[in-house]
């Protein structure tokens, strides 16, 4: 019987021996979103470490490079080609195919980083110059950004984020500025539009006239300012600072290095410089950036990408504040009160308007330590309009009653919500509050955990890991009374979970003939245990689900062309065909949506901390 899943490859020749879940899943999405080439140069970086340009290409054709006879390889080496238009000879010296990661060209390797650093999927570590070494050949260190790989599927996400705030515009910006890594002013003002030209393309009948144009570049010439202003789109920071430039071993040429380092590179400035387009969006686009209100935010010879860290805040937002209006609803719009908060927080932290110029190293002290204190006219922005309009016109204002709800909020034990920093009775700005999010995430986490356990073990061990989580070291016997079920089940049910790594045992001695029967076994749960534990299975499924949903698309790939080419009218395809079709199809959105629940669950788990 043949293997189905014989030609499906799913690691490189240097992926992690260990076979860490989460690299795994960092692995695999660097593989499906940019090819199996990027992922063997990433799995490199992660088993080597910060390395240079040349290390790498040295490990990679180590471990993908075949043995081959000198001789033989002399041999074809001198044989000359047949007729004059053809080339000399070539042998391939990989072990396997480039589809499946087996590389060996210097050339290959340079593009592939070339792309991750495009992608800020790799950091870009400069020499450090001293006194000993000036003059010298310095070669600059490439380190892999682990947690940036586990965004990429993400991505989707983000876009539905922008489409929802910003509209269309918002979320073409965003759409352009993922494909592409970072772009320029121009060009990503550019691309984003002609994303909603191809996007009203399709939609309307006729073409787009040249005030409509005009129309749709000042609407995201504005909606790129705002997104800058908010935080969700930033300027790369510069690879080296300008009197650092003399490097010459960098891996990028030099035209690549002006596009993709520095905000303050005006040798390639793409807004100065002359110019003979007959683009009609890019000469609008110019046009209106050479207006004085927006020279202040757009940099001339500024690189843009999407702030990840900033989406991940506003997801963080609504996670927690739909948390807290299922679990005290009584108050009202408690969850969105919860959210504008947090938004708040993040827009102090990413946001270039909401950065401050300090006097002096005690002012900074202390505004980094009021980070997260906010007052009830701070967060009046970022609630929602209906919720704002509702607050108003209640007796007192808004102030008023938002103070009053988020000082009965303070009132919350399990868990705590919001801490009340200033007593609000008297205040002149209605008080001054904190959102108590670590315990927030921590009963989040609390909930998941349990539930995890209760799928996998039923309702008795579930019960078993609130008690030790909760009372600490017991004997077994203690446990079957406290859990209420006979001492038998109870040892069966703790060594279940010992084995899955869910609890940990303590082993104590009454003697030194360590006699196991004099022994006494103490159960417990660690916290961090539990919790690394978990997140290892949640990224294997992880994983498992996203390996699963390739191989479905690859078997599939025939119904996926057809679909591409069938157009209006399907009359070439049968009953049969139509209803397999379907089958197909709902296979792959239920594994979407499974793969889309597990990621809310790692969001959570790993990244909602920082």
């Amino acid at each position: 019987m043949s293997n189905p899943f014989g030609g499906f490859t799913i690691t490189s020749p240097l992926s992690s021996i260990s076979h860490s879940p989460l690299h795994d899943l960092q692995s695999n999405c660097i593989r499906d979103y940019f090819g199996p080439t990027c992922q063997t140069v990433a799995d490199c970086l992660v088993s080597k470490g910060p390395s240079t340009c040349a290390e790498l290409i040295s490990h990679i054709r180590r471990q993908c490079k075949r043995d081959v006879n000198s001789e033989r390889l002399k041999l074809v080496q001198n044989l000359e080609p047949l007729a004059k238009s053809r080339k000399l000879a070539h042998l391939n010296l990989a072990r396997g195919s480039e589809e499946n990661g087996f590389i060996v060209e210097g050339a290959t390797v340079r593009a592939a980083l070339i792309v991750l650093i495009q992608h800020s999927l790799v950091k870009i570590i400069p020499p450090v110059k001293t006194a000993e070494v000036v003059g010298k050949n310095l070669k600059h260190r490439y380190a892999f950004e682990c947690d940036r790989a586990i965004y990429i599927q993400r991505y989707p996400r983000f876009v539905e984020y922008a489409q929802k705030v910003y509209q269309e515009t918002g979320a073409a910006l965003i759409e352009e500025l993922i494909v592409r890594g970072r772009m320029g002013t121009l060009e990503a003002i550019k691309e984003s539009v002609e994303c909603v030209l191809r996007y009203l393309s399709v939609d309307g009948d006729g073409e787009t006239s040249d005030d409509e144009k005009k129309v749709l570049v000042q609407k995201a010439v504005d909606t790129m300012k705002i997104m800058i202003d908010d935080g969700y789109i930033e300027l790369v920071p510069p690879i080296e600072d300008k009197s650092d430039s003399s490097s010459k071993n960098h891996i990028l040429p030099k035209d690549r290095q002006d596009n993709s380092t520095s905000n303050n590179d005006v040798g390639n400035d793409e807004l100065m410089e002359p110019f003979c387009s007959t683009d009609f969006v890019e000469v609008c686009a110019r046009s209106i950036l050479d207006l004085g209100q927006y020279k202040k935010a757009f940099i001339p010879g500024a690189v843009w990408r999407v702030n990840f860290k900033m989406f991940h805040a506003a997801l963080r937002a609504f996670y927690l504040g739909r948390l807290v209006a299922e679990r005290y609803s009584q108050v009202q719009f408690s969850g969105a009160i919860v959210s504008a908060a947090l938004k708040f927080t993040a827009a102090k932290e990413f946001s270039p308007k909401y950065k401050p110029t300090y006097a002096s190293e005690e002012q900074r002290q202390r505004m980094l330590e009021e980070k997260t204190v906010f007052t009830p006219d701070d967060i009046m922005d970022f609630l929602p309009p209906v919720v704002l309009t509702e607050l108003k016109n209640k007796a007192g204002g808004a102030r008023a009653n938002l103070s009053s709800s988020l000082s009965a909020m303070a009132t919350f034990v399990y868990p705590p919500v919001i801490d009340e920093i200033e007593d609000a009775n008297g205040h002149p700005l209605g008080g001054k509050f904190e959102i108590a999010s670590r315990q927030l995430l921590a009963y989040l986490r609390g909930r998941i955990f349990h539930q995890i356990i209760k799928d996998h073990f039923g309702d008795v061990a579930a019960r078993i890991c609130s008690i030790l989580e909760a009372k600490g070291h017991l004997e077994s016997e203690s446990v079957a009374e406290d859990a209420m079920v006979p001492a038998k089940d109870a040892r069966e049910i703790l060594h279940q979970l010992y084995k899955s790594n869910y609890i940990s045992m303590l082993y104590l001695h009454q003697s030194k003939q360590h006699n196991p029967s004099n022994a006494m076994y103490l159960w417990c749960v660690d916290k961090k245990r539990l919790k690394d534990t978990v997140l290892k299975n949640v990224c294997r499924a992880l994983v498992n689900l996203r390996l699963r949903r390739q191989h479905e698309a690859q078997l599939g790939k025939d119904w996926i062309e057809r679909a591409k080419l069938a157009g209006d009218t399907d009359e070439n395809d049968s009953d049969m065909d139509k209803i397999n079709y379907n089958k197909f199809c709902l296979g792959l959105e239920r594994i979407e949506n499974a793969c889309l629940q597990l990621d809310e669950t790692l969001m959570i788990l790993k990244e909602f901390d920082s």
